[in-house]
């Protein structure tokens, strides 16, 4: 059985729109830091790097809704090979494994900015280079162990336990990063917090803020896929194909949204950016109300 048309073209609606969006903000998040030197600090260049990988996630999200659609849906039939829907699910995976280990990376970053925040100060601009450098490669590594699993050995299984372990090893490290931070916030001591120091705080909570509502809406799906793989008796072995691809592509949807809300934070929360945003929107509207008297002449 397959889906119907009509839900069909909705759910590829749905993925274009958020797909769309996922970009465009992103891309001006990309914008803005460009924009603003105050915002292109060594503290936030992993920052910077998860705004440009959460771009990819959008854009390479409907890759994986269209190997589903060919096999779920009675749109047109495209055949994708085997080969092209691993090509697919690795395009959509190794950017999402990127961006949590990304959030890893920045939850490390905050450790260390908030227990030695002097030798923090002088840490070097190549230090974050490589660290930026080693998160896309680790996520490339982990992805491509992934995907040769499920495509030479036929171990789909072990590609999920392979993509889902490492997850879970970035989870424990952001959850020890930040419960570092909050025992030096809670039992450290307690100087005058101005300037610098006043702004690293600041920016740790934010960006503790930006990772547990990614977390939020990251591990329904995460937990999704291994209840599956972990349990062929589940209820969600009972389910009918087209009940299975509603749950697990509402899921979709959520945890590609993670990239789309970090922007929305740092507007929230970070005053130099909601400044730049609120002048680049003012400029946009300048333009438009200076075209009319134009023409009035």
């Amino acid at each position: 059985m397959t889906l119907s048309s009509s839900e069909c073209i909705t759910w590829l609606a749905v993925f274009l729109t958020v797909s769309a969006a996922i970009v465009t903000v992103n891309l001006l998040t990309i914008v803005l830091f460009i924009k603003n030197g105050i915002l292109r600090t060594r503290a936030m260049y992993l920052v910077i790097n998860l705004t440009v990988v959460d771009m990819f996630v959008g854009g390479f999200s409907n890759f994986y809704l269209f190997a589903g659609l060919d096999f779920i849906c009675d749109i047109k039939k495209m055949n994708l090979s085997l080969h092209l829907v691993r090509t697919a699910e690795f395009l959509i995976y190794w950017p999402t494994l990127t961006s949590l280990t990304n959030i890893a990376a920045i939850s490390l970053d905050r450790m260390y900015a908030t227990i030695c925040p002097f030798k923090y100060r002088v840490v070097k601009k190549w230090v974050h280079g490589v660290s930026i450098a080693g998160v896309w490669v680790l996520a490339a590594i982990i992805s491509t162990a992934s995907a040769l699993l499920a495509e030479y050995w036929g171990k789909w299984s072990y590609h999920i336990y392979v993509w889902q372990s490492w997850c879970f090893l970035c989870l424990i490290v952001i959850c020890v990063s930040y419960s570092s931070i909050a025992v030096k916030f809670l039992c450290g001591a307690h100087p005058q917090h101005h300037g610098a120091t006043s702004r690293q705080r600041k920016l740790t909570v934010t960006l503790f803020i930006m990772t547990i509502v990614s977390l939020l809406m990251w591990l329904p799906h995460a937990a999704i896929a291994i209840f599956i793989h972990s349990s062929a008796s589940s209820w969600m072995s009972r389910l009918s194909p087209e009940e299975s691809f509603r749950l697990n592509y509402s899921l979709k949807v959520l945890f590609v949204m993670n990239s789309l809300v970090n922007p929305i934070v740092y507007a929230i929360r970070i005053p130099d950016f909601r400044k730049s945003l609120l002048a680049l929107l003012k400029c946009q509207q300048g333009q438009n109300v200076n075209v009319f008297p134009l023409h009035a002449r």
